[in-house]
């Protein structure tokens, strides 16, 4: 349905919106995987840059009038380029490293799980993903700490050590998430209730896995989702005399429908938040996701530089509940802090 719409959601697009390239656009972006679904064009390299200029934020489909889902329908057109071989490098070596260790890091993530191994029975099963594993590993600690005191004690579960697959499905290789989800999924058979603390990782498992028909045992939670529920049992404390600027991470909002939860916990913590003009279903992209800081590194940075203007446009700290978006905050030039690292300052 795209392909037939006079392009009325152009704005929509953090990427298109950056490059100011006409075949980044998400019409554009739609007709070419159309036209190499029908077989009217080959997935050269133009078309596969066209089809990889993409976050997978939804934020086309937050003003599309029939939710076309754009990001899944551009992943799905990924797997045709890596059969062809034309998949940006950025992307290919990620999915190489994947297949060789298990998560886009090349790292052993079950060493850093094994660092927070609870001494007494925890109420809550955290899942951090493996991007806070590994490049954000003390939020685990805030994580822990702002859990405990708000009476909703956490400790980090022995499937974290491994990937929810997330690069897989972003990157078109379809087939081996559906198989890696499978076997993830068999992890998780002794967690009733599962707490993600990446956005990114609780709306793969909770909306993508389904599609895949990969059934999971266990309730998906956010993080900030159950911290809201037990914020009546925090500590009666005032708020710091500190002004943030709140951004809704793609997946948390968009994804899983979270807004008021941490948009709550933060005003707990601090006097002044600052709202985008166009927030929640509307609200910019961090360009974090798709694994477009892969394939198109300078236009990625340029879209979390864009949105941090937005959210603190006096160049207040920007915060998130998205350790990917932090990431994308600072690379930008920008101040950023995490929500839980927020909280925790605030109860110490």
């Amino acid at each position: 349905m795209c392909i037939y719409c006079p392009k009325v959601c152009r704005f929509a697009c953090p990427v298109s919106e950056s490059t100011q390239n006409e075949s980044h656009s998400t019409w554009a972006k739609m007709t070419t995987a159309q036209q190499v679904n029908l077989g009217q064009r080959r997935m050269d390299d133009g078309a596969s840059a066209a089809v990889h200029a993409c976050t997978g934020c939804m934020r086309c489909k937050s003003f599309c009038k029939h939710d076309n889902e754009v990001g899944p329908a551009l992943f799905a057109a990924r797997t045709i380029a890596r059969t062809e071989g034309t998949q940006p490098k950025g992307a290919a070596t990620t999915l190489a490293t994947f297949t060789q260790s298990g998560n886009p890091f090349g790292q052993p993530l079950g060493e850093v799980v094994a660092r927070f191994k609870a001494e007494t029975p925890m109420r809550y099963p955290l899942f951090p993903g493996c991007s806070t594993l590994v490049k954000r590993t003390a939020l685990i600690d805030d994580a822990l700490t702002v859990a405990n005191a708000f009476g909703a004690p956490m400790g980090v579960c022995k499937a974290s050590a491994r990937c929810c697959g997330y690069p897989l499905y972003a990157g078109g290789a379809h087939e081996q998430f559906a198989a890696h989800a499978r076997i993830f999924a068999s992890t998780l058979e002794h967690y009733p209730e599962l707490v993600v603390m990446d956005p990114g990782c609780a709306h793969t498992l909770a909306v993508v896995y389904p599609k895949f028909d990969v059934k999971l045992p266990s309730r998906i939670r956010t993080l900030y989702e159950v911290l809201a529920d037990n914020l009546p049992h925090a500590p009666s404390k005032p708020p710091m005399e500190e002004t943030a600027g709140y951004h809704d991470a793609c997946h948390l909002g968009r994804g899983m429908g979270q807004y008021d939860q941490p948009r709550a916990l933060l005003k707990r913590a601090v006097s002044t938040m600052l709202e985008a003009p166009s927030m929640k279903e509307e609200g910019g992209c961090a360009g974090g996701g798709g694994l477009l800081p892969r394939t198109m590194p300078e236009a990625s940075v340029d879209v979390a530089r864009r949105q941090a203007l937005e959210v603190g446009p006096g160049g207040e700290t920007v915060v998130t509940a998205c350790a990917t978006s932090r990431r994308m905050f600072e690379r930008a030039g920008r101040k950023s802090e995490d929500l839980v690292s927020i909280l925790r300052r605030w109860l110490e």
